[in-house]
């Protein structure tokens, strides 16, 4: 996807970058993992300035585990504010890996589970929280429409599959809500970065991860 930047909450600067769904592995090969390295500074706009500069911890959890894992970052030789690249699998302000984040959107908003049958999805170990699926629905669901708006017209400006934002439409026109046409738009934006050159790893199956990356590229902030 296209290199954008954007204000972190423990750096200066985030990227977002794939490293697929395996959060074992990533933290076991972190140190062989190759980084996509910023080419131009946002804050000084300074040219191919960007050095390693280590990483710092942050947990990766599941309902079932809590995995640490290391967050690389990099340095402008010329203004010394840092960039950090977060894996896919991660999302800011949230300790939760987006699978599970994903998990119950899915089970809430297509699916239109209560809340007691989340919970249940979670038993025995009882996490995340009511109150942290609670927040999880409540932000994607005011996020949702922005993105939907930039992504159908994003695809109606997709001129190599003429045809493509009525099929979308079509589909999308069966969930009555955005954050529901969102998701249903997702295998339409994988089908349209695939044809951009830009190959996404279980795109439509990851849908929370595919819209992260994408809607940070695009700047528009966070989803959940």
């Amino acid at each position: 996807m296209p290199e954008r930047l954007a204000t972190g909450p423990n750096t200066n600067v985030l990227m977002v970058a794939e490293f697929g769904p395996d959060v074992q592995r990533y933290a076991r090969d972190f140190a062989s993992l190759s980084f996509p390295r910023p080419s131009a500074c946002l804050r000084c706009n300074a040219l191919d300035q960007f050095g390693g500069h280590g990483s710092y911890p942050r947990n990766a959890v599941d309902h079932a585990q809590t995995t640490p894992i290391r967050i690389k970052r990099f340095l402008c030789a010329a203004c010394h504010k840092t960039v950090s690249v977060l894996p896919t699998f991660c999302v800011p302000w949230r300790h939760y890996q987006t699978s599970i984040i994903q998990m119950v959107l899915d089970l809430r908003i297509p699916g239109q589970a209560s809340w007691s049958a989340i919970r249940a999805r979670f038993l025995p170990a009882d996490l995340p929280t009511r109150t942290t699926c609670r927040e999880w629905v409540g932000a994607f669901a005011k996020r949702s429409q922005p993105y939907l708006g930039h992504l159908l017209g994003q695809l109606s400006r997709w001129q190599l599959a003429p045809g493509k934002i009525e099929v979308a439409l079509d589909e999308m026109a069966t969930a009555s809500r955005a954050p529901a046409q969102l998701v249903a738009a997702v295998p339409h934006l994988v089908a349209f970065l695939r044809d951009n050159g830009v190959n996404v790893v279980d795109g439509s199956t990851r849908w929370l991860a595919t819209l992260w990356q994408w809607g940070h590229a695009m700047k528009l902030g966070r989803l959940v």
